[in-house]
């Protein structure tokens, strides 16, 4: 089959939000250049515990206008969305704020450890009519409309079973390794879960095997997941291991793979399923590359907001929660304690 046409960003057609940013730190940096770099939107203010750490984030991103308190730019009309990415413990916390002062609210991922806790806030923002979602950022990206009109195909046929990996040497970062702030589960597996929601949807049974820190935070694990139709999806996690993060899901007459790695802008392999494969290839062709697909979500973002929608229709509120449970299933099967 020929590869689709990807469903194009609805820019032109959506007035830019105003942004702040919550929690200045490395991944904030990352989309706040994607913004500024690819982007419509406008990124206009910055707020930290530390004023003068806001200050250098906006002198960094040119940013106008800068708090040292959370609060001070929930409260302030500079801006119509937050982007909230401290620590996971803390997510929801922010989260909450910024409800109550009435913005709208992307969520770095994972959007807690709680499952309860994550309904407590999406049920927030419905009450309020705002739109809050997930920074689950590769659902917005080119691919994510060619892969999903693949899966939904004749040609490609049902669904069958997958097998995704995300495996890398993350021993040198810190924040990983600490209750409250990491996980590896949470922090990297959460890609390759949300992917396997995608393709098939909650899972009937979840089987996990790994192993845990002396210190009882998870490193690594091998996970397999059943579903009613009878798919299955293996997942490969570890923040120890090197190996290529690609997925690959296996339909009644096609599979799709995503190179390595999968989760950013990268090429899509479409082949039969012979031993020796005949096989078609597709990258969207655009110079975003890597994290600099962020900016991706922060369009699609405001068209949701400007459609006055409360949740992502790619990503929705129910996914977000049922990907947490496995998340927090996996932690109990492996005996982790990754939240504090």
């Amino acid at each position: 089959m020929n590869f689709p046409t990807p469903t194009p960003l609805p820019t032109n057609e959506t007035k830019p939000l105003n942004w702040g940013i919550a929690a200045p730190g490395e991944i904030a940096g990352m989309f706040t250049a994607a913004v500024n770099t690819y982007g419509s939107q406008n990124i206009t203010a910055v707020a930290s515990r530390s004023f003068n750490r806001a200050n250098t984030f906006a002198q960094e991103h040119s940013i106008e206008h800068i708090f040292g308190s959370y609060d001070e730019m929930f409260a302030s009309d500079t801006i119509d969305a937050v982007y909230i990415s401290n620590h996971i413990d803390g997510h929801l916390d922010l989260a909450d704020a910024a409800l109550h002062a009435g913005k709208h609210v992307l969520v770095e991922k994972p959007l807690h450890y709680s499952p309860s806790r994550a309904r407590e806030t999406l049920a927030l923002a419905r009450e309020k009519g705002l739109f809050l979602t997930e920074a689950m950022w590769t659902r917005y990206l080119p691919q994510a409309s060619v892969i999903r009109q693949i899966l939904d195909s004749e040609d490609f046929g049902r669904p069958e079973s997958m097998v995704a990996s995300f495996a890398m040497d993350n021993r040198g970062v810190q924040r990983l390794w600490e209750r409250g702030t990491g996980g590896i589960t949470y922090d990297m597996g959460i890609y390759p879960i949300a992917f396997a929601y995608e393709v098939f949807g909650k899972p009937t049974s979840i089987t996990a095997l790994g192993r845990c820190t002396p210190d009882g935070l998870d490193e690594g694990s091998l996970v397999r997941l059943e579903y009613a139709s009878g798919a299955e999806a293996t997942l490969v996690i570890s923040g120890v291991a090197s190996f290529p993060c690609q997925a690959t899901v296996s339909g009644e007459h096609l599979a799709l793979t995503l190179d390595h790695p999968f989760f950013v802008p990268t090429t899509l392999r479409l082949s039969d399923k012979e031993l020796y494969q005949t096989e078609e290839s597709w990258a969207d062709g655009t110079p975003v590359k890597g994290h600099s697909g962020l900016y991706y979500q922060a369009e699609w973002f405001a068209h949701y907001v400007r459609q006055g929608f409360t949740e992502s229709p790619v990503h929705t509120h129910e996914e977000i929660v049922a990907n947490l449970e496995l998340a927090e299933e996996i932690c109990r099967q492996l005996g982790s304690t990754p939240s504090l």
